[in-house]
């Protein structure tokens, strides 16, 4: 977006659907749904933001937390911390993923972000719209913000109304942790990976897809 105003670029531009991980975190934990004892903490997100973000989450929440990598032994290497503080009884902020992340992130990027974006609120799958969650462009760059500039014909741009989930479908449940897979009634007969009925199931990193990839025997016995 930079780089297009630099250049004087006019058919150019983004719909700007980024969301922040930190007030949607609170938003769960406030909501008492789930009983969390841990979190793992994404990696890619906190390359960016650091770990500061995060530490409101065991001062205020006595919830422990770790940021992981994403290989294998970046998940087992976050699990065993998160056991270790949870059996300690000292919930804390744990970087697991040191070769990608630092405590203060990183500040380019931020810088970055700052420059062309503002805090907004954003609308979550399942839960709504959550107060200070979303990046919206700002005033300054607002001429390349394809919800304004076509926003008669991009719905999908408003932000205001709930996401309707097929009929049937339970991904609002599953994202928000109060549903497995197997308690969805679609799951594994209509919606399958080859013909998916909800947007958990449709991508291969959606909880649905990894269920019906990765599930148990015993598991997948139920559907």
């Amino acid at each position: 977006i930079i780089k297009a105003q630099q250049g004087g670029i006019e058919n150019f531009h983004v719909l700007s659907c980024l969301k922040l991980t930190p007030p949607v975190m609170k938003a769960l934990l406030d909501s008492g749904e789930v009983k969390l004892d841990g979190i793992i903490c994404p990696g890619h997100v906190s390359v960016i933001i650091g770990s500061r973000p995060y530490e409101f989450i065991p001062a205020d929440y006595g919830v422990a937390c770790v940021i992981s990598g994403f290989e294998p032994i970046d998940i087992l290497l976050c699990v065993g911390k998160l056991v270790e503080q949870i059996e300690a009884g000292q919930p804390k902020v744990e970087i697991a993923y040191r070769r990608g992340v630092k405590p203060q992130g990183n500040r380019k990027a931020l810088e970055l972000m700052e420059e062309v974006f503002q805090i907004d609120g954003a609308n979550w799958r399942g839960i709504g719209i959550v107060p200070q969650s979303g990046l919206k462009i700002n005033q300054k760059y607002e001429h390349f913000d394809a919800a304004k500039v076509f926003s008669g014909l991009l719905r999908c741009a408003r932000n205001d109304k709930p996401v309707r989930e097929p009929k049937g479908c339970r991904c609002g449940d599953i994202l928000r942790g109060v549903a497995t897979p197997f308690e969805c009634h679609l799951f594994g007969k209509v919606c399958t990976p080859e013909k998916p009925v909800g947007p958990c199931m449709v991508s291969s990193e959606g909880a649905c897809a990894a269920y019906y990839q990765y599930g148990s025997p015993e598991s997948s016995g139920k559907f």
